[in-house]
């Protein structure tokens, strides 16, 4: 019988494009970090400006040596994929490219769309998923997961929070 995967979320896991984004989201006049309405007129905006996702994602540093931890678990074939939302199709189409040719990450690579969830996308299953956000997290192990924080800024591992994806070199 085949292992159970490891899903890992992109942004906020592996790079900081999650605080990238933010920080153009507001450079480009959308402020409100809590208004829905902003976050879809910046999405929207991305579509006209492109350059947005090539300058967030391809500019992003990775978070607690995330891609160097990934690429040692592909080398030993562990069975992890990255799950990641997504909000347009460019932005997708440049999270594949900076995966596969600047930071050689092969793993399979799982988008979520806007106005689903990732327990909608896969099943979790008693999977693992590491994720920076509680909600995702929380949604995940009410629908049959298993589910870690991911917490850049901790000292220690807990048994929900982890500041770090080495503990997965080690199972």
């Amino acid at each position: 019988m085949l292992e159970n995967y490891t899903y890992i979320d992109f942004d906020g896991v592996i790079l900081d494009s999650q605080k990238r984004m933010l920080e153009r989201k507001a450079l480009a006049g959308f402020k409100d970090q809590k208004s829905k309405e902003q976050f879809d007129l910046y999405f929207e905006y991305t579509n006209n400006h492109p350059e947005e996702w090539e300058y967030i994602i391809n500019r992003a540093n990775q978070i607690n040596n995330s891609v160097d931890i990934i690429q040692k678990l592909q080398s030993l074939n562990k069975r992890i994929a990255i799950l990641t939302k997504i909000h347009t199709l460019y932005e997708m189409k440049v999270k594949v490219r900076e995966l596969r040719e600047n930071r050689n990450i092969y793993v399979p690579v799982i988008f979520v769309p806007p106005g689903i969830k990732k327990y909608e996308v896969v099943i979790p299953n008693n999977q693992l998923l590491i994720d920076d956000s509680k909600k995702n997290i929380q949604e995940w192990i009410q629908h049959g997961g298993q589910g870690l924080i991911f917490d850049e800024y901790i000292d220690v591992d807990t048994d929900s929070k982890v500041k770090s994806l080495e503990f997965l070199l080690k199972r």
